[in-house]
């Protein structure tokens, strides 16, 4: 009964809904008895993860193509009592993960070891970066892709000026005509009209100088405002960074149903399993019709067979094939 195959089976089972009540009940119900104890499951789950393959040698042997467009960010998570951070650098174009990197903080020194590890597949050119401008990338990008257009992602700065003004349950005229002056500043058709709208807001912060919480949002607004109208410059660049915010949300979610990491060893172990899933995984209700039905790694330029268990493929031809 534990067979490679089972547990193949089994682990598949876990990652599409990390729970081990719900593969628990469903291997009772086939075989009429119990099966595995959580235990013996995660003893299971953990040889598996040992013995597929890491991420970038899975990139090696697929040769996915890179569209020269990524985006780095970091998502925390919970390390025992401790908090750190996961580093990603993604392919806005394939939503392929291209590399990632678990970090103490997001530091200069964090992001450079990201980009190093993707070097040999983003050397043939990075042609646009977006981020939410955290210091410590930034201070990255300056050093290592000088000159490269970066995109603050609009939607960051937007969520940021909302902290300080209600914006979703405003309460009063003058929030509601600040919120629709913010917005002409960041959601402009052009950098003229969002250099204008800015202007504007400026005079009226003037006009009521006795809000305070407008001119903290001016300040917000200014810190690398320049950094907000790339894509006016670079129209194939979008303004948002909502790809892979949305894969980091996928990413939370599945690690909060295991609560946190329990052993330094599992971290690697969990990310490699959830990351890998991901790149396997068939986009099925995308909004784009060239995305639905394929996986990020078609997405990129990978011919794929027809997959049922990414688990099992990946065992019968990554040796075979390397």
């Amino acid at each position: 009964m534990n067979t490679i195959q089972v547990i193949e089976y089994v682990a598949y089972r876990y990652l599409l809904s990390m729970s081990f009540n719900q593969v628990n009940a469903i291997l009772r119900a086939f075989y009429q008895r119990d099966v595995f104890t959580k235990a013996q499951l995660m003893e299971h789950l953990e040889q598996l993860a040992d013995r597929i393959p890491d991420h970038q040698s899975i990139s090696r042997w697929l040769k996915p193509k890179r569209s020269g467009y990524y985006a780095l960010d970091g998502t925390w998570l919970k390390y025992r009592s401790e908090n750190i951070v996961l580093l990603i650098l993604f392919d806005v174009k394939t939503l392929d993960t291209v590399a990632y990197h678990v970090a103490d903080d997001e530091t200069e020194e964090a992001y450079t070891a990201l980009i190093k590890m993707a070097g040999p597949e983003i050397s043939v050119g990075i042609k646009g970066l977006y981020g939410d401008g955290d210091t410590g990338l930034m201070a990255m990008i300056e050093k290592i892709c000088p000159g490269v257009p970066f995109q603050l992602c609009v939607f960051h700065k937007y969520a940021r000026v909302g902290q300080l003004i209600p914006f979703k349950y405003s309460k009063s005229a003058l929030d509601l005509e600040i919120k629709e002056r913010v917005e002409k500043v960041l959601f402009a058709q052009s950098k003229d009209a969002a250099t204008t709208a800015l202007h504007e807001l400026e005079l009226f912060a003037k006009e009521n100088n006795g809000y305070g919480k407008l001119n903290k949002a001016i300040e917000v607004l200014h810190h690398n405002f320049e950094l907000l109208l790339t894509h006016f410059d670079n129209p194939e660049m979008s303004p948002y960074n909502n790809v892979l915010e949305g894969y980091n949300s996928v990413l939370q979610r599945r690690i909060w149903l295991m609560k946190g990491f329990k052993k330094d060893i599992n971290i690697e172990r969990w990310l490699k399993f959830l990351i890998l899933d991901w790149r396997f995984h068939v986009l099925k209700e995308s909004a784009f019709e060239n995305r639905k039905g394929k996986m990020p790694l078609e997405l990129a330029g990978v011919k794929l067979p027809e997959i049922f268990n990414w688990l099992t493929f990946v065992r019968k031809n990554y040796k075979k094939s390397t």
